[in-house]
């Protein structure tokens, strides 16, 4: 057995993210009287942009909440209070529970081998909102999520506290599955968490960043967290 406890990433591993982001602008610039087919997609580049600041560790969670609304607010001229655009977003996305195919039967064969826990750089309310509406709740032993830990992905604290969590206290005998290369690979790779890359696009691997398995697909994860 190589590996006794499994880490996953949430958003775009699991977590079909970029519905659940979809779905709760568009309710949330609805509610602001507010419609526009592209402010979805103009969401999701300003969104994106705030949340690699914020593992670089140049803008806080707190700034990056706000921030992101304020920008896009802007954008489109729209006299809002950003602060009231951002709790309406939390909670639209909180209950936007929509999982990417193959993750449920995928998470249900690895957790009946192994503990696994959920490590994700988000907004509590909202991971947490997502994950009691989702089936796989039951299937995961611990949620460590970057609002609550206090620190993102890829610093180091998040994972040492998954593997404490998971009674794992040999960092090479965990696995860490996620799709991004900055946060989840490189910060797994920094503590000698075994790293699977999914990687569903087919991009070329990456000279900079080291990682031990390549996963085309969600059907792959247990293939590696169970060797």
């Amino acid at each position: 057995m190589r590996y006794k406890a499994i880490l996953i990433d949430a958003d775009d591993t699991l977590f079909d993210f970029k519905q659940a982001e979809r779905l709760a602008i568009e309710e949330t610039l609805s509610e602001l009287g507010f419609r526009d087919p592209n402010a979805a997609e103009a969401y999701h580049h300003i969104n994106e942009a705030c949340w690699k600041e914020f593992e670089r560790g140049e803008l806080t969670q707190d700034q990056l909440k706000i921030r992101r609304f304020r920008e896009l607010l802007d954008q489109y001229g729209i006299e809002s209070d950003a602060q009231v655009a951002s709790d309406a977003y939390v909670s639209a996305l909180a209950a936007k529970p929509h999982l990417l195919p193959g993750a449920l039967e995928a998470v249900e064969e690895i957790a009946r081998h192994r503990p696994v826990a959920l490590v994700t750089n988000g907004i509590g309310a909202v991971q947490r909102g997502r994950l009691s509406r989702s089936p796989i709740a039951p299937l995961i032993r611990a949620v460590l999520i970057s609002e609550e830990v206090g620190q993102p992905k890829p610093h180091s604290a998040i994972f040492l506290r998954a593997l404490e969590l998971l009674g794992v206290s040999d960092p090479e005998s965990a696995l860490m599955i996620g799709d991004s290369l900055s946060s989840d690979m490189a910060g797994a790779a920094a503590l000698h968490i075994g790293t699977c890359w999914y990687n569903p696009c087919g991009l070329a691997p990456p000279e900079h960043i080291a990682f031990d398995h390549i996963a085309a697909r969600i059907s792959d994860f247990p293939k590696y967290a169970l060797m």
